[in-house]
């Protein structure tokens, strides 16, 4: 019976958070999408959001290079660890406190920050963007930076 249904029953048995970890880490690896240029925003726009205080700025790169160095006031959602970063940071992601969600990565060639936006989108976020210059622009810039888990 199960081979010939489109929804076939799974052989184990997953818990509910389970399928929502394994669901959440298929959003994530989606290949990388063109964003809109609506939806990006460059050094200048990123500087101000970071300083106003009226964004939560995310940054999408492991923990281990989060810790190096990172954007003051960013939190953590790596696309790697995106399942638990995302658990851990939900309530805060669900609060209207922030106008609007801005996602960085190390910049240049790197897409975990598109990942990561996309996942945020297609769980119902609807004002994210993404500073596509990352971390390499925003240090190349000289601006400042903390370091540590930052939680």
């Amino acid at each position: 019976m199960n081979r010939f249904s489109p929804t076939p029953l799974p052989i184990l048995y997953q818990t509910p958070e389970q399928r929502f970890d394994a669901e959440l880490t298929t959003l994530v690896a989606a290949p990388p999408f063109k964003i809109a240029p609506a939806a990006s925003v460059g050094l200048e726009e990123f500087h101000s959001a970071v300083d106003s205080r009226n964004s939560l700025i995310l940054d999408a790169r492991p923990s281990v290079f989060f810790e190096q160095g990172h954007v003051p006031g960013a939190l953590n959602l790596a696309r790697d660890d995106f399942a638990r970063d995302y658990r851990n940071l939900a309530g805060m992601l669900q609060t209207a406190h922030y106008k609007r969600i801005v996602v960085y990565c190390s910049g240049g060639d790197c897409h975990d920050s598109r990942l990561v936006a996309n996942a945020l989108l297609s769980l119902g976020f609807s004002n994210v963007s993404v500073f596509t210059g990352g971390w390499e622009e925003w240090s190349a810039a000289g601006l400042p930076a903390s370091t540590g888990s930052g939680r």
